[in-house]
């Protein structure tokens, strides 16, 4: 299994034995959630499921929408206790005018 490291915000998780090598990027729930609502919703409303991500419903009916792992209390509970480390993003570059 490889060791994820969230581009947003540095948070590891997976494997623990994993190497540095084995590092893979990506998003982790929680930054995914944060910056990226109101493009799920509105990508919901296309798909034609209500716009409900990340409004805390428990009882979500929406069983073949492609954000519900990323939705749920629990899957981002789950990432938190399989967290390694929590560090600091990479910076990005200045941007040129």
């Amino acid at each position: 299994m490889l060791k994820y490291r969230c581009l947003l915000c540095g948070t590891e998780w997976g494997d623990v034995h994993a190497t540095d090598i084995d590092i893979s990027h990506g998003y982790c729930l929680a930054c995914i959630r944060a910056r990226y609502t109101d493009r799920i919703r509105a990508s919901q409303l296309r798909a034609g499921y209500s716009d409900c991500f990340n409004r805390g419903y428990a009882d979500c009916s929406e069983d073949a929408c492609r954000f519900r792992q990323a939705c749920h209390e629990d899957a981002v509970c789950s990432l938190e206790r399989n967290c390694l480390e929590k560090g600091d993003a990479p910076k990005k570059s200045a941007r040129r005018a």
